[in-house]
């Protein structure tokens, strides 16, 4: 069967996304594979693999290494869960300790997984607590991931919940209102500092907790004492100018150097203000920030809008994460056993080099 592709029933009306049909993921991906699935990303941003029960992690890597988007000298992989360990933990996600590029996220006890052991994952972040984001922007100086993806290895199956979603950021463009788009391409996002590969000191950590979201995730009200109890309110801290000093800078439209196409591309949850592009002043205050990311986005967000995947075992979803925005939803939500694993390689850096921005 020839690789063919179709556009997702569940979203065909409002997102470019595609099921990509006539392909085993578990057998080698030779050149004309590959550049039909590049086609394909390129093209339509997301792509569903359905049936992929035999897909190893090994195969995953080979996946998101096929392309040549990555960065072959990477040799960390942390992305915030920390190192593979043999005693017991309960984490937000792990690494499998002879393939760290794989994480695996979820709420099961893992014990001889891939070689993780004695291990609770946690999933703590989700729609209300964190929001729509897109891979690295936020902890990241440079470099970001230009492709995720996601598998649904067998075994595993939510008998409700723990859907992840997605919206086209070039969609999205189309979308807003063409006064806010004028205005972010003017645009730079100052987001909060943090620790991350290149700056581990953890004492660069400023927020004391997750952010809270609304309207459909796309608007931060402040910070939440506990993502797993509602009801433990919020926290009494006052989010500052500074707190973005030495922190990440990324534009909130970037146009797709091989596709040529423009697409929002924003954290909302962790942006702290806009700088202007050219002279690095303040063009909106924290505030004003946070409503004119979140009037940007919005109108992609919203349910009859946005593709909201619900995984079935076997499922293998690869994105543009340059290009498409996503969220996981609410972990409390999720009913029976959530298992994915996830593999987001960095790209090569071109404007990080000792601490110091390099003229884009």
């Amino acid at each position: 069967m020839a690789i063919a592709f179709s556009p997702i029933e569940a979203c065909a009306d409002t997102q470019p996304f595609a099921e990509c049909h006539g392909v085993n993921l578990s057998q080698p991906l030779d050149e004309e594979t590959v550049g039909c699935i590049r086609s394909g990303l390129l093209r339509h941003g997301l792509l569903l693999f359905r049936g992929q029960q035999a897909m190893t992690p090994q195969d995953e890597v080979a996946f998101n290494r096929a392309f040549g988007w990555h960065d072959d000298t990477q040799r960390e992989f942390i992305f915030g869960f920390g190192a593979p360990t043999t005693e017991h933990t309960v984490s937000g996600g792990a690494q499998i300790p002879a393939l760290p590029e794989v994480s695996v996220l979820g709420n099961v006890f893992l014990d001889d997984y891939h070689g993780i052991r004695n291990t609770q994952l946690a999933s703590g972040l989700g729609f209300t607590y964190s929001g729509w984001h897109a891979d690295g922007l936020h902890d990241m100086f440079d470099g970001c991931p230009e492709l995720t993806t996601m598998f649904n290895p067998p075994g595993y199956q939510s008998g409700a919940g723990g859907e992840t979603y997605f919206t086209s950021g070039t969609r999205a463009l189309e979308r807003m209102d063409p006064e806010i788009r004028r205005e972010l391409e003017h645009c730079t996002v100052a987001y909060i500092r943090c620790p991350n590969d290149e700056a581990p000191d953890e004492a660069r950590r400023v927020t004391p907790g997750p952010a809270y979201m609304t309207d459909e995730g796309t608007r931060r009200l402040g910070w939440a004492v506990n993502a797993l109890d509602p009801a433990a309110g919020m926290l009494d801290f006052d989010l500052l100018p500074e707190h973005a000093d030495g922190g990440g800078r990324h534009r909130p439209i970037r146009t797709h150097p091989q596709t040529g196409e423009a697409a929002l591309y924003v954290t909302p949850s962790r942006a702290i203000q806009l700088l202007d592009v050219e002279t690095g002043a303040v063009r909106h205050d924290i505030e004003e920030t946070v409503d004119l990311l979140s009037r940007a986005l919005l109108p992609s967000a919203l349910p009859d809008t946005r593709y909201e995947h619900t995984w079935r075992q076997g499922d293998f979803v690869a994105w543009l994460n340059t290009t498409v925005l996503h969220s996981a939803t609410d972990p409390t939500d999720t009913v029976g056993d959530r298992l994915l694993h996830r593999v987001r390689l960095s790209a090569p850096k071109t404007r990080w080099k000792d601490g110091v921005y390099l003229s884009e």
